[in-house]
């Protein structure tokens, strides 16, 4: 399958994408409303309820507008690269959920923790335990998206680190 064919697919199949499935298919975090897709040996994300991805969409924009300058971006209606994405997508909800519990967002052992591990211990390890829960809080706390402290927020997307691959190392015979 061509990548064109699979994005045209890709949108046929899942109409009510997820605004955050970088962070999911990462195992950076959960979130109640995801549904797990496959296609073409593929995973992707759908959400199960339209009103809380808009409310997604709606976050995530905010989040990466905020985060432009910060990550050295000047496009404003531009796709980001996909590991500044990722640093907007994880960083900026670890962000809110560090916000909502009051902790310094600079000084963050997740955030500079080059061992942390993934994948399959992503269910006592992913810092992100349900994106729908924390953006009902977030709500409740702030009211509206247009409320919440993104000067704070930012500085856990320029302090989140994508740990890096460990590279097999050729060896000779």
């Amino acid at each position: 399958m061509d990548e064109d064919q699979y994005r045209t697919t890709y949108k046929d199949m899942n109409p009510t994408r997820c605004y955050f499935e970088k962070l999911l298919l990462l195992h950076y975090g959960h979130c109640e409303q995801a549904k797990k897709l496959l296609l073409a040996e593929r995973e992707a994300f759908a959400c199960n309820d339209a009103t809380a991805q808009q409310q997604c969409r709606r976050l995530i924009e905010r989040l990466r507008s905020n985060a432009r300058f910060s990550l050295q971006l000047t496009q404003v209606n531009e796709p980001l690269p996909h590991a500044k994405e990722i640093k907007v997508q994880v960083g900026g909800l670890f962000g809110l959920q560090q916000l909502l519990a009051e902790k310094d967002l600079t000084q963050t052992e997740l955030l500079h923790d080059n061992d942390i591990k993934f994948g399959e211990h992503s269910n006592t390890h992913a810092p992100i335990e349900n994106i729908f829960l924390l953006i009902k809080k977030t709500l409740q706390e702030y009211q509206s998206l247009d409320d919440i402290p993104y000067n704070e927020v930012v500085k856990s997307i320029i302090n989140f680190k994508i740990p890096e691959r460990k590279r097999k190392s050729k060896q000779s015979k």
